[in-house]
């Protein structure tokens, strides 16, 4: 299996930052229409790796998009009690005000003119010790909470900011995709009638192989200590053979390729994000060469492609637009991880 392994930035909830693809990835310089049915099916491969590569990018940034928009939910709601709190303590300190401005403000020295004894002097001057003493802490409360209003406003402002920069970052990304996998629909379009049509009838002959692979299914022989999920998640990805790779897509009728093994392992109980990298970031690594059925396969580093393996040297994959969830030999991995 051939790969385009193109860098690509991921984009990680630490960061939250905008990912940015590297020269090349997003766009394909302007070039004659292949004439050949060879020539063509390479610049469409190259075009839907490329596209492909985007994807798992636009995966992970929608991952941390939605992170964000919980974190910033909850500092909403945060911001919301902060401003009550301090709307309380502020009615409480104008309350107080108005009872002051209505006495008339007397100095204690005033009263023990016009309070007749010096008992009834102590008595009020105890007493205004503690409204004072009450004042100042209302006051406390009150600069606390506008400190908190102001936090709670400053981090609510900056993860909007985020929320806003990644949206504008997966608009493009998309438009990108859909610009690659329009070129790519272009050279065929170019070719010849029958030209396309030898090309559709490999297609249709590669989804019909596909799903004559789901009869040979048997378990595999997994020895580790998540042997019943790993074969729980490859019995759920035989069970895909033949559907169409869709961008984003998460099933049931079509996949990606992180779609893929994220709902594979959903199926067995264990959570996955749908990106490639984000997988490969969380899962235990394990050797290429000691891989066992249900591990996942990855591609690149931080990955763009991912895959999972089924024993035997061969994987279930959505590779790429215009392909279908296959059985394929590992070829070009970088990596495995064992959920």
């Amino acid at each position: 299996m051939t790969r385009f392994r193109l860098p690509v930035v991921a984009l990680t909830a630490a960061a939250a930052a905008v990912v940015v693809m590297p020269a090349g990835v997003g766009s394909a310089s302007p070039a004659a229409h292949p004439t050949t049915i060879a020539a063509a099916q390479a610049r469409v491969a190259a075009l839907n790796d490329r596209a492909e590569q985007l994807t798992e990018a636009y995966n992970t940034a929608t991952g941390v998009l939605s992170t964000l928009q919980r974190k910033e939910r909850i500092t909403n709601r945060q911001l919301s009690h902060d401003r009550a709190q301090l709307t309380k303590v502020t009615k409480v300190l104008s309350a107080g005000a108005a009872a002051a401005y209505k006495s008339g403000g007397l100095d204690p020295t005033i009263s023990l003119v016009t309070s007749g004894t010096a008992q009834t002097f102590l008595d009020q001057t105890s007493s205004l010790t503690e409204v004072a003493r009450y004042e100042a802490t209302a006051v406390s409360t009150a600069s606390a909470a506008q400190r908190d209003v102001a936090a709670a406003e400053k981090i609510h402002s900056a993860q909007v900011a985020q929320e806003h920069k990644i949206v504008s970052s997966l608009a493009s990304q998309k438009s990108q995709i859909n610009s690659l996998l329009n070129q790519a629909q272009a050279v065929l379009s170019h070719l010849k009638a029958a030209q396309r049509a030898r090309i559709a009838a490999q297609q249709q002959a590669t989804v019909q192989h596909a799903v004559a692979q789901r009869t040979s299914y048997h378990p595999p022989a997994y020895t580790g200590a998540a042997a019943g999920q790993a074969a729980v998640a490859v019995k759920f990805a035989y069970a895909q053979l033949g559907k169409p790779y869709v961008w984003g897509g998460a099933g049931p009728n079509s996949f990606d390729c992180s779609g893929l093994t994220m709902r594979a392992w959903g199926a067995a109980g264990v959570s996955l994000p749908h990106s490639a990298a984000g997988q490969q970031g969380m899962l235990h690594s394990v050797s290429l060469s000691a891989m066992q059925p249900g591990d996942l396969v990855f591609y690149g580093s931080p990955a763009y492609h991912v895959a999972i393996y089924i024993g035997g040297g061969r994987q279930i994959a959505a590779p790429h637009t215009g392909t279908v969830v296959q059985i394929q030999s590992v070829s070009g991995a970088t990596s495995a991880g064992r959920p």
